[in-house]
């Protein structure tokens, strides 16, 4: 590849890591070509990027977005899958599709989540956080407890009340 094209590369992925709110870099060797379409088309569904870069085209985009440490991820065969809006969705989709494909061969080296850096193990384990539409309906759940049991209170003081006022005026008459 010609020294301004591999500029250009460079360039374009350091712009995109800089968007995405997150980066997950796997090794995808022992995959077949016809795993790696499957898995390419699930990412596509699921609003994710899925590319393979050279390491050292992909640490100098690393270092050009301002992540200097992920030079520990980058040896042997390294794929990158990053999501500009759901930033679980690339583990979630890989998770995935190890459940459903035993013999697909995907290790997961690290990620950078929300411009954090994580090893491995802990990339892992953000494929058990909820979807973002889950925890903002979630969210909404906990601001409307408050207000639910409030009108709840309101009504039960209304009803006795009410019930009081009744039990006055059957006083009243008899």
């Amino acid at each position: 590849m010609a020294t301004q094209q591999k500029i250009e590369l460079v360039e374009q992925y350091a712009q995109k890591f800089k968007d995405a709110k997150s980066i997950f870099l796997a090794d995808f060797r022992g995959m077949t070509v016809e795993q790696t379409n499957d898995l390419r088309r699930d990412f596509r569904s699921a609003g994710v990027e899925y590319r393979i870069v050279k390491n050292t085209l992909a640490l100098r985009s690393f270092q050009n977005a301002g992540l200097d440490d992920m030079s520990e991820f980058l040896t042997g065969c390294t794929a990158f899958a990053f999501s500009d809006d759901d930033p679980v969705a690339p583990i979630k989709v890989i998770k995935e599709y190890t459940k459903k494909n035993k013999d697909a061969k995907i290790e997961v080296k690290g990620c950078v989540f929300e411009g954090k850096i994580f090893k491995s193990d802990q990339a892992d384990a953000l494929a058990e956080l909820p979807t973002r539409d889950a925890l903002l309906s979630q969210f909404v759940g906990v601001l409307q407890a408050p207000m639910s049991n409030m009108v709840g209170v309101l009504q039960a003081t209304a009803q006795k009340l009410a019930g009081v006022l009744e039990s006055v005026k059957n006083q009243k008459t008899e």
